[in-house]
């Protein structure tokens, strides 16, 4: 198989789709055919080499860029779980880890093997597909495949397939480092927006790591929050707790509109008012189908505001004096520890008042509340 016009043709048309991702479906089945193949797409390997599980788990397998003959396999092979167990992934990431870069199937299994293995019976012959052969790659670090399928008739993968492949590996490569930077771009631009708006705001990446941060950021790091290792950590341990799960739910559900919309995280510190946390999938945001990017965390710093008087939390939800007293001391970010301590009552008191708090203020959560407390401010000092 020689890199004809064609072939250039359709890998240049994948580098358009970088600019348009609407077009990758398209340009991948093009560019698939004219490597003599039914279907191909981008595979993001699991950076954990002893997971039974080949897939990222921070990368939203099905979201990956793949052609249109693909898409029905690939839900057979994500609903019924043909990934685990699987002997191309357990023989082939190795060798794809170990400096190969391409592997075909005859470098996988003998034709006597094939004739036995249930994967390449009940799957891939079940839907027509005999021949496979996969590129590997290497993008910041992080192990990648673009495996290819052909259908019956069009035969197995050979050797000069195999040096035509690897002669277009750096295009594959090149196409999701371009993706992954203007998603870098892309994110830096929504960050300098929040700073305009007086917003401090981290970028995360797949697995929660910080990118890149926003001057109001850098501002706040030291009082309440601070990185370590790459990673946006709370001074205080209950807050840290609350912060690992809001991200961990942010970069985990991908899409915007599978979070708790109200879901917000209020980082207490010594002698200021809270720190309100919130994170929000970048999907949607930012054109990032390779998926470097996770989620974006904004901060919100209350300590310049006026704080919301015990009145008005009284006349507004109708608490109770007590309730009153707790709800402010809430809205300082104080945890029920410290509020006991304060009013000299049991926890357990306590957490009856912030059950009774959360039921008639509409929240659920702490940072919820600080969040609504510093909305309906008003000019006086809290009593």
């Amino acid at each position: 198989m020689m890199l004809d016009n064609r072939i250039e043709r359709d890998i240049d048309a994948c580098y358009e789709a970088v600019f348009d991702p609407t077009r990758w479906t398209d340009t991948l089945h093009g560019l698939a055919r004219s490597l003599n193949a039914a279907c191909m797409m981008f595979y993001p390997g699991n950076p954990d080499a002893s997971s039974n599980d080949p897939r990222n788990p921070a990368r939203e397998f099905g979201a990956m860029p793949s052609s249109r003959d693909y898409g029905d396999l690939l839900c057979e092979y994500v609903k019924n779980h043909w990934y685990l167990g699987h002997y191309r992934a357990e023989r082939g990431m190795p060798l794809l880890r170990a400096g190969r870069t391409v592997v075909t199937e005859h470098d996988l299994a003998t034709d006597e093997e094939r004739r036995r293995l249930r994967h390449y019976n009940e799957l891939y012959m079940a839907f027509g597909f005999p021949g496979f052969a996969m590129v590997g790659l290497k993008v910041h670090g992080g192990l990648w495949a673009v495996p290819m399928l052909r259908a019956k008739g069009q035969g197995h993968f050979t050797t000069e397939d195999s040096k035509a492949l690897a002669r277009i590996a750096p295009h594959f490569r090149r196409m999701i480092s371009l993706s992954e930077t203007m998603a870098l771009a892309q994110g830096r631009t929504a960050l300098a927006t929040l700073d305009a708006l007086s917003c401090a705001a981290f970028l995360l990446d797949s697995v929660g790591n910080v990118l890149s941060h926003n001057s109001i950021a850098e501002r706040i790091l030291g009082d309440g929050l601070h990185l370590s290792g790459r990673r946006l950590r709370a001074a205080d341990h209950a807050s840290e707790l609350e912060l690992r799960k809001l991200v961990h739910q942010a970069i985990t559900n991908r899409r915007p509109s599978s979070l708790d919309a109200s879901h917000a995280v209020a980082v207490r510190r010594d002698t200021r008012r809270p720190l309100l946390v919130e994170a929000l999938p970048t999907a949607g945001i930012i054109g990032d189908v390779f998926q470097s990017t996770s989620a974006i965390v904004i901060v919100k710093n209350f300590e310049d505001r006026p704080r919301t008087t015990s009145d008005q939390l009284r006349g507004a939800f109708s608490l109770t004096p007590a309730e009153t007293r707790v709800a402010v001391l809430l809205a300082t970010g104080a945890g029920p520890g410290a509020i006991a301590d304060s009013l000299h009552l049991s926890k357990e008191t306590v957490r009856a008042h912030m059950k009774m708090i959360f039921a008639k203020t509409g929240t659920h959560r702490q940072g919820e509340l600080v969040a609504l407390t510093a909305n309906m401010a008003g000019t006086s000092p809290m009593t």
